[in-house]
Order: structure tokens, then sequence, then C-alpha cells
């Protein structure tokens, strides 16, 4: 094969691609061809600084998306290494006269921390903020013994790496303009990072230029930085306000700075810069403040504190992210006025994190005024056009970078690629495997995989996800619409304008959705549904109204097939009408509803309309497994009681289900072969893979909750048949009624289905 690379990447020959183990090579070339960042990184045709355009000021305009080749990179930490060589940061010395060769030295530094610091020979630029980043903040790093494979930790300036300069430029694009913003600024940011990026220190160190100089020449006095976390160690248990009273440390004790401190605790969580004039009994001086808040079970505490920068540390361990979000704008932001900046940032693979609120906001950055950057980070973009910053395992991996910190990807890849084949081969927890993944991740799905609590296949499923939405006519066959009494008085679908709900998480509560069908119910030949063949399960509410973001949500299995053939997720106005969409459900496919019997309103419901027969009773399985104890009458009479050992049994059916091998049919070059592919591979439900994906103990996932109650009424009825895979009966005719015919049904055609699946390699052995 081809493979052609800049100068700056380790050469994919055939040689090494030999060399490496088929598993491995063809995950590379895979992520090579379809990852279109990492193809932009390694391109031949990577642009270098002097190609590019240059604004009104004569700096280039930086593509995130589309990084360009850094080249002497040292040029923009002269302060920096002055210090290292001579432990000082001036010959010059302190004065106070303002025209003083140390007054303009001293001045120009400032502007530079404030403006940006810029090379006029071929325009290239760093943002004010990582020219302090650079130049002023003593990190502990990992620093490499030359000519080994050995390093050490020490204290020492930050390296440059072209994933921090990514970062910092688009924090400054958010913040004042850009090639996505259409460089008119007023944007928040958000960042999903691999483990080891220095995420935290660039966060500390935006925190200290804004405390000890501000923001810039207008936004230098009283101006308050906040960051929060969900857990307090985060901030300071070797945390971010750790790192920045490291950093406001060193300014005070190496540079003429303001260093005077009115407030300065740690157990506090408050600093302010300045000091009190005894004389007069004020304080003086910028009064800068910094406050560090844990908003643990109350996002209240920073509500109304106005900031000219907000950072939210682990934004991923927020389980409500999006309240706390939405009570922090009005401290950045005046109506339609952003005078301060939000910043958001998450480290892949944390097991604290479930990103279901963090993915809504990274995959849909516009609605929440994120700075927007096209999705070049994940494979075929995922179905989502847009994300916010992402810094993969592979930029800035340790030994695969120049002195000018561009990325070796190459060389990052098959190491990251390699580690990950040793841990699988030799690990039998599987969820070591994922977490490999997750903390050090190719691409934004792998990053944003729960770790460590997901019984899931999480892989599979993303990879699922990924095939729905790359087929921009998958959904062409799927029936969308309410179910209604016709004028014989049976129930029939009828289409609507309504759109089912796809997505997860989801905004708010009040979505009515529709019902989602993908294979129409079919008849014998007395034009009846088939008795027995349909089973459902029920995660229902009781209240018209609520505070959660809790939905109705009931799922349809084709005893026969296996096959999920209807759905509805919504919640309706009223709890009744959701109730209604349940029984006709029920009716149209002449099939029996287990459900969650802790809530007493759809029980009533039934009984109100001569319906408890559509109602299961207490399973039986349930009953000789001793799960399910107490006297059963009145609503206990009927569906599951929906306790923890229940819920866990029905969770472990879900996934038993999930990876459960079937056989379909692919057409490779005009031949037809059979393939074995786990169940979830045919399931068109989204949002289940979605609420999958995400899915923890502590969240709220109503869909799999559903699911959880259909297969254990599933498995009652595999019980009962004496644990037969297939409970069609032999002696069952289909082609009797023309009603089941395609042409009037529409239903899935399995020969288009089995085309989809071309090239996926055998995903059960």
């Amino acid at each position: 094969m081809e493979l052609k690379f800049n100068k700056y990447q380790t050469p994919v020959t055939d040689s090494l691609l030999d060399s490496l183990n088929e598993e491995v090579k063809d995950q590379l070339i895979d992520f090579l061809s379809n990852v279109e960042y990492i193809k932009r990184l390694v391109s031949p045709e990577r642009k270098r600084a002097k190609d590019l355009e240059r604004d009104s000021l004569g700096r280039i305009i930086v593509d995130i998306a589309n990084p360009h080749i850094l080249e002497n990179m040292d040029y923009f930490r002269p302060s920096a290494l002055h210090f290292m060589k001579y432990g000082v940061y001036t010959f010059l010395r302190p004065n106070a006269n303002p025209n003083s060769e140390y007054g303009k030295w001293i001045r120009e530094e400032r502007r530079r921390c404030w403006e940006g610091y810029v090379r006029p020979t071929d325009g290239e630029w760093v943002p004010g903020a990582l020219y302090f980043y650079l130049n002023y903040c003593r990190i502990v790093l990992t620093k490499i013994r030359k000519g080994t494979k050995k390093a050490d930790r020490v204290v020492d300036f930050p390296e440059m790496w072209e994933g921090i300069y990514l970062r910092f430029h688009y924090l400054e694009q958010a913040r004042n303009g850009g090639k996505y913003n259409n460089f008119e600024g007023g944007n928040n940011g958000a960042e999903l990072s691999s483990r080891s990026k220095s995420k935290s220190y660039s966060l500390a160190s935006i925190m200290g230029r804004n405390f000890v100089l501000g923001e810039n020449s207008l936004a230098c006095k009283q101006i308050t930085s906040i960051v929060t976390a969900y857990q307090k160690e985060y901030l300071t248990k070797d945390g971010i306000l750790n790192k920045f009273v490291s950093i406001i440390n060193f300014c005070s004790e190496n540079t003429q700075f303001p260093r005077r401190r009115l407030k300065d605790s740690i157990q506090e969580m408050t600093w302010t810069m300045g000091y009190r004039d005894a004389e007069l009994n004020i304080d003086r001086g910028s009064l800068n403040t910094v406050i560090g808040v844990s908003s643990k079970d109350d996002e209240s505490k920073i509500r109304g504190k106005r900031a000219s920068f907000i950072g939210i540390e682990e934004f991923g361990s927020f389980p409500r992210l999006l309240d706390l979000y939405n009570v922090l704008i009005p401290s950045v932001q005046e109506g339609d006025i952003v005078y301060g900046l939000m910043y958001l940032e998450g480290t892949a693979g944390d097991n604290d994190s479930d990103f279901a609120g963090a993915q809504e906001i990274m995959y849909s950055p516009r609605g929440y005024n994120m700075y927007a950057l096209p999705n070049v980070f994940d494979k075929n973009s995922q179905g989502k056009n847009e994300f916010v910053f992402f810094f993969p395992g592979y930029l800035n991996r340790k030994g695969c970078y120049n002195e000018d910190g561009v990325s070796d990807v190459t060389k990052a890849l098959i190491e990251i690629l390699q580690n990950r084949f040793r841990v699988k081969y030799n690990s039998t927890d599987p969820n070591t495997v994922l977490k490999t993944m997750a903390e050090i991740p190719v691409t934004p799905t792998e990053a944003i995989m729960k770790t460590g609590v997901n019984m899931f296949p999480v892989t599979d499923l993303n990879e699922r996800i990924s095939q729905i939405d790359t087929d921009s006519r998958f959904y062409d066959d799927t029936y969308t619409g309410d179910l209604i009494l016709d004028k014989d008085g049976n129930v029939a679908f009828s289409p609507t304008s309504k759109f089912p709900i796809r997505e997860f998480p989801h905004k708010d509560n009040k979505i009515e959705g529709c019902i989602e069908i993908f294979q129409m119910p079919e008849k014998n030949k007395d034009g009846e549904v088939f008795p027995n063949r349909y089973i459902l399960g029920c995660d229902p509410y009781d209240d018209d109204a609520s505070n959660t973001m809790s939905l109705g949500s009931i799922f349809c299995l084709d005893l026969w097939t296996d096959r999920l053939v209807a759905e509805y997720t919504g919640r309706p106005m009223f709890a009744d009408g959701f109730f209604e969409i349940c029984r006709k459900m029920c009716i149209f496919y002449n099939g029996r509803l287990n459900y969650e019997n802790n809530k007493k309103g759809l029980f009533a419901y039934f009984a109100q309309n001569n319906c408890l027969y559509l109602l299961t009773e207490t399973l039986e399985f349930l009953r000789d497994k001793q799960v399910i104890k107490e006297t059963l009458y009145g609503n206990k009479s009927r569906g599951t009681n929906a306790t923890e050992a229940v819920n866990n049994y029905g969770r472990e059916r879900l996934r038993s289900w999930l990876i459960r091998p079937v056989q379909i049919t692919v057409t490779n070059d005009g031949k037809e072969d059979q393939i074995t592919v786990p169940n979830l591979y045919l399931i068109k439900n989204r949002a289940l893979l979605k609420e999958l994906v995400l899915w923890n103990s502590a969240g709220n996932f109503d869909r799999v909750s559903a699911m959880g109650m259909l297969m254990l009424l599933r498995e009652d009825k595999i019980i009962s048949v004496q644990g037969q895979g297939n409970l069609k009966p032999k002696d069952t005719e289909t082609t009797g009624y023309l009603g089941n015919d395609p042409f009037f049904t529409c239903n899935y055609d399995r020969k288009l289905e089995a085309a989809r699946y071309k090239g996926i390699p055998n995903k059960v052995s």
C-alpha cells in the first residue's frame, strides 16, 4: 500500500507493517485512513507558518482543525531560556523609572503576557496566556535522559507542545475571535483531553496570569477568576489550586510583577492581590481575585459571581452539568454581550466521569455558545459535524515529538495500539482494555467511554452508532407516528409530523416524541397478529410534571426473530397519555407488557380501561429464584417490583442479549457470505445505544430500565420452553396472510440490512 507522510513522521513501510501483529496493523491503517485530523497531521502537504494568511496585526491565522508545522519555537520563550541559563530573568537593575531600560523591559514583558508575541519574519505567534505559561510557570514534567528510554520528574519551564499551542489558540479564538466563529469572539470553550497533557497546569497558568497581571491592559484590576470542581480534591489534593499557588509564588520570588496579597488561603480557596494602606485604612493594588469552589450537590454556591474567567475542572464528573452551565452563564455574559470566558475541561478515562451532559455540550457546541470546530477528530465524524477542542493521545506522546513540539503521529499510534494489544491479551478483565483505550484515546468516542462501571460492550456499541450515523438513509424504512383507533375500532398506525427522540442525553423532560416502528406486526392466515409472538417492557412514570429528566419508555420484541420491532420514549403532557400509548402498543402487537410496578399509575389506568389482561403477572422464574418474596395482590400482582437485585439481573440479561452471536448474510464482490456479529449490530434504536454507552448506576437511563423489564420477560419465555433459543413454533405459517407482504407493510428488507455490514469483520467467533 502507498502511504505518504511528512518528514516528521515515522515512515509506515511494508517492512514496518509486516513487523506488526495483524490486528494492530489493521487498526493503524484504519485510523490513518479514516480520522481526518490524523490525515492532516501526517500529510506531506501540511503547511508552515510562512504559508498562512495574516491578520491586520501581522499574525498568522491559526487553523486549529488543520494545524501547521511549528518551527523554531524557542523564539517564544526568551525569558524562560534566560532564567534557565542564568537563574534570573534579567541583569537589568529594577527601578521605578518607567523610561529606564528595566522599565521598558518589564513593560514589554507585561505587554507580551497580555497581547501575545509575534515573530515578524513569518507571522508565527503565541497568545498572551501562552507566553505567560511558557515563560513564567514552572511545572513538574518528565524529562527524557538523552539517548535513553529513561526519564526524570523535574521542576522546570514547560516544553513547547503543538497540542498546548493549539489549546491556548483555541481559548484565544473563543474569547477574541477566530477562523470558525467569523473572527467575532464572544464564545466559551471546552476541551476533552487524553491523560498527561498538562491540562491542569494550563488552567492554573491562566488564573495565575489573571491574578498577577490581569487579562489585558483594560481588564487588569478587580477582575475575578473562578475555578470549580465537583469534588474538592480536584482542586486542592495535588489539584489545580496547588498548581496555581506554585505559579504565583514563583512569580513573587523571581519577578518584579505585583506580589503583595490581601488574601492568601488554600483552606478557604480564596486569594486577593493587593495590600492594606494602614494610613488611610483602605485596600490598594489590583484587587484581582481567584476563588475555588467545590460545587458538589449545590450549584448555587457559585450563582451570581461575576467573573472574567471561569474554569470547570473535570466537567465530566458533574452529574448535573447542564444545570451548572445554566447557573454560570450569567457570570460571564450580560444579554448577548460576553465579558468573560468559561472553560470546561475533562480528562478521558476518568472513572468518576459519565460524560452524559458533557457529551451533549461537546457534540452540540453551538447550542451552548461553545467555540465549535469541525469534527475532524472522530472516524467519519461519527455523524456529528462539530466538536470542541480535542487533545488526543497521539499528540505529544512522550518520546514522539521533536524539539519544537511537532508530533510523530505514526510512531505514537503504533505505540498506543501495541500497548492496547498487550493489555487485551494479557488481562482477564475486559474493563482493563476499555480503560486503556479511554485513558489514551485516539478519538473522542474512545475518550468518553464509561470505564470501570459499565457492564455493556461499549466499543461495539459505539461502532454500531457510527454505522447508523454514517448511513444517511438508515431510517428510510422506519415508521414514525402514532397509534390510533380506526373506523372499525381497531388500533392502527398513523404517520405524523412528530419526530422520535434519537439523542441522549436530552435537554429537557417535556419532549413528547413519537412511536418508532421498525417492523409491523405480522399476522396469521386469518389476519390476526400471532399470539405469544411479541412481548413488551416498560419503565413508566406517574407524575404529569417532574423536576427530573425522566421520560417514559416502552420497547417491543419479536420473540421469533429476537429483534426489537418498536419503541416509544417520551413524556406527553399528561401521564395518562403515556399509559394510553403503552395500552395501544400492547393491542397493536397482541403482546403482554412487563413493567416496573413500583409506580401505580399504569396499573390503575389499565384497570380503568378493562385491560389488565395486557399486563404480565409477576414472572414465575423470579418467584422461583426467590428474588420476589412478598405477598402478591392488587398492583403487586402485575409487572415486576424493580428492586436492586431485579434491576441487576435484568441488566445482566440485557448484556447477554446484546452480545449474543447471530449470523447475517453479507455480499462481497457479488458473493454472499455468512458472518457472525453480536446481536447489538441489528439494533436500530440509536438513543438506546447511546444510553448503553453512557450507562452508570447513579444516572437516569429510562431506556435501559425498560429494556431490563423486557429482558426479564424474555427470560421467562425462554425458561418456559426449556431454554430453546428460537421461540417460533415449528408448524407456524407466516405467508398465508397477504397483509404481511412488504408491498403493504414495507417490512424491513433483510438483504438491504445485510448489505450494510459489507466489510465488517467477524465480531464473534
